[in-house]
């Protein structure tokens, strides 16, 4: 478990991390998500201890001060690795030694390399002759041969194809289950993320939100532009509301809303991504333990939006 408090960093006086309080379950995986510059890859920078924030205290498994050994269960995957100027097999060397696992090369290494979709041939090629996809299976193989207890992965999808993406998928999976381990991965590929994670965390401005930033629309004068819904007085003045996908009703008796039923797709095990179209736009929300057959596209519905459900951005 990781248990976050009054963490704040800050670089060149600008706040990167701003988080009061975030719990963790590292045996699980988890999801990051969030804008460019929302704090996704600095948070995996602080939880790995490669940065150190400015305030606050961050326990992992307990501790509030990591020791060698603790720090070697956890493992992270930057978005542009890079290998040692050695061969591959010289690169895994390296790794396994520092985690004292030397000895079981024939055992971790094939098995690492066949989950990413190559073969021990790839073990005498030098980190040049690898192109820049091969070398992101090399590196993601690299950091699963770790055996850490808890993985860290920034965009790992990043410039990858889909076939790539899907063998990480499998991956993530079988180490999951093969090994217990846990992952928390920070990634805009939110269908391929969302297939693979049981809980989410979304960011905005360094801050955890309650709900992720998917229904962004224009306000004025105190009104949700383009659907006439009124604003908490408090947003009178807001020119950027956020609703809550999580707060958006469908059918219910004060449904007022009327739209097209523009999509349904699977999200985070059990839950339903509706997009509703309104006019011109397109809303989303979200349906826990729905039955995807209920729901068919181009049907008319309407919805009701919680009072609560509006964070005002600007």
């Amino acid at each position: 478990m990781i248990k976050i408090s009054n963490l704040k960093l800050n670089y060149n006086n600008q706040k990167a991390l701003d988080i009061d309080k975030l719990i963790i379950n590292t045996a699980i995986t988890t999801a990051l998500l969030g804008f460019n510059g929302s704090g996704k890859s600095t948070l995996i920078k602080v939880i790995a201890h490669l940065i150190k924030p400015n305030s606050g205290e961050i326990k992992i498994w307990g501790k509030s001060k990591l020791s060698l050994k603790d720090l070697k269960e956890i493992a992270v995957l930057l978005p542009e690795p890079m290998l040692l100027k050695r061969s591959v097999r010289q690169n895994f060397m390296f790794a396994l030694k520092s985690r004292q696992n030397e000895t079981k090369f024939n055992q971790i290494v094939p098995e690492c390399l066949e989950l990413v979709g190559l073969d021990e041939t790839f073990l005498d090629k030098r980190h040049f002759e690898l192109s820049s996809g091969q070398l992101k299976r090399v590196a993601f193989a690299i950091t699963l041969s770790l055996r850490s207890k808890l993985v860290l992965l920034d965009e790992p999808t990043n410039a990858v194809d889909l076939a790539t993406a899907k063998l990480f998928a499998k991956s993530i999976n079988y180490i999951k289950q093969q090994y217990k381990t846990g992952f928390i991965i920070a990634s805009h590929d939110e269908k391929w993320l969302s297939a693979l994670s049981q809980n989410s965390i979304f960011l905005h401005n360094g801050k955890v939100c309650e709900f992720e930033l998917k229904n962004i629309f224009s306000a004025k004068n105190g009104y949700l532009q383009n659907f006439d819904i009124k604003l908490p007085n408090s947003m009178k003045n807001s020119t950027k509301i956020a609703v809550n996908p999580n707060k958006i009703s469908l059918n219910k008796p004060d449904s007022n809303i009327s739209g097209i039923l523009h999509s349904v797709s699977l999200v985070y095990d059990n839950s339903l991504l509706i997009k509703i179209k309104i006019g011109e736009n397109l809303i989303k929300c979200i349906i826990k333990d729905a039955n995807i057959g209920k729901y068919i596209t181009g049907e008319k519905v309407n919805i009701s939006i919680d009072e609560s459900a509006f964070l005002s951005l600007e």
